[in-house]
């Protein structure tokens, strides 16, 4: 075993290999990604991968170390940040080498590892029509911003256009930071807009959708300030990543988790279609999602459960507060007094039960007395005034 390089060895070099290849937002996520597989070698004893693959077993046996790992270290963590990081891990270990029955035995283990970190599972953050007005007003004086900043640098109007007009294509067509970065020239029509989805089964297909106006002014503005050399429009992901947030957080566009970036606008999509009753098939075709489930998972304000309790329970404070609205005055005036009181008066006539507590009448001359004849009252035949 050992002629074969050490774990340490060869994560060393995959970090070594991302950096000249990779984004470092890439990088750095990578970084955590191996500090939790070099933990896990540890703690199973394998000093090498060959040390790790000498068996199914030996592979078992580092993926249950995994999952221990994973209650501890990934506790509280969201679930999307998990899938994330364990699927990172996957790529890694086929990077470095790692046999075929080792990547499969980790694919198919997944969802039961990162059940051990929990169920966590953060709302995606979308934005308000207030946050938009706020958002626009800084996009239209931004050119005219001298001191505006991205990364503690001042910018170029060259690439305060071209922010802008990321920022607008994320806005109007709720599409993935891939393929506004693969957007040309060629994309751009007064009429039309084209792009290629640039994630899942169906990367490299292509999407038509009607040109916006004002997207259209941007993009013209823009090609004001380059030489037009080149058909590319966006440069780098990692500064208009950057600007973006530098932009929400001026427009006070608040988040929990810590994420500022246009993935907030394909929420901000979904919830404009439940809000207006809007198909979820149609939703879905929107944020380009070969099965709206992953709409209805992901994107939804609510899920189904949730929908159907918010619209019962619409009903149930008509019913709840439409009751002091239906009591008349009257009526509410007794429901303040006593309960004798209310008894009495919805009752009628009080029972003396107590003899010493005789009824008393007034006669036909007006005098009191202690009996009196009842007289039925006329019965009226049917069609009396």
């Amino acid at each position: 075993m050992s002629g074969h390089p050490s774990i340490t060895k060869s994560l060393e070099e995959s970090i070594q290999v991302s950096r000249l290849t990779q984004s470092p937002s890439t990088v750095r996520g990578r970084k955590s990604t191996i500090e939790m597989i070099l933990r896990c070698f540890k703690k199973s004893g394998y000093q090498t991968l060959a040390e790790l693959e000498t068996s199914a077993i030996s592979i078992a046996n580092f993926i249950q170390v995994l999952r221990e790992d994973m209650a501890v270290n990934a506790s509280g963590m969201a679930r999307s940040t998990v899938s994330q990081k364990y699927s990172q891990m996957c790529k890694i270990f086929d990077e470095i080498g790692a046999k075929k029955i080792t990547i499969t035995m980790l694919r198919n283990s997944k969802q039961r590892v990162i059940q051990e970190g929990g169920d966590i599972i953060y709302p995606q953050e979308t934005i308000t029509q207030a946050q938009v007005i706020e958002v626009m007003k800084i996009l239209n004086q931004l050119q005219d911003d001298a001191k505006f900043e991205v990364k503690g640098t001042r910018t170029s109007k060259r690439k305060k256009a071209m922010l802008r007009l990321y920022l607008l294509v994320a806005a109007c067509y709720a599409i993935r930071q891939g393929s506004i970065l693969l957007l040309t020239k060629q994309d751009f029509n007064e009429e039309t807009f084209t792009y290629l989805l640039a994630k899942g089964k169906r990367h490299g297909e292509p999407c038509l959708r009607s040109m916006h106006p004002v997207v259209w002014q941007a993009y013209t503005d823009y090609l004001e300030h380059t030489d037009g050399a080149s058909d590319k429009l966006f440069t780098c992901g990692s500064w208009l990543s950057a600007g973006v947030k530098d932009i929400m957080l001026k427009a006070n566009v608040e988040t929990k988790n810590g994420r500022h970036g246009i993935h907030r606008f394909r929420r901000a999509w979904a919830t404009y279609c439940y809000r207006n009753n809007i198909p979820l098939v149609d939703a879905a075709a929107g944020l380009n999602h070969s099965d709206s489930s992953s709409t209805e998972r992901v994107y939804q304000d609510i899920n189904v459960k949730q929908q159907r309790a918010s619209q019962y329970m619409v009903g149930f404070a008509d019913h709840f507060l439409g009751v002091s609205q239906r009591l008349s005055d009257f009526e509410q005036q007794l429901e303040a007094m006593s309960p004798w009181m209310a008894d009495m008066f919805s009752s009628g006539q009080p029972v003396f039960e107590d003899e010493a507590f005789e009824p008393v009448f007034i006669d036909d001359e007006g005098s009191l007395s202690a009996h009196c004849e009842l007289v039925p009252a006329p019965r009226l035949e049917l069609g009396t005034p």
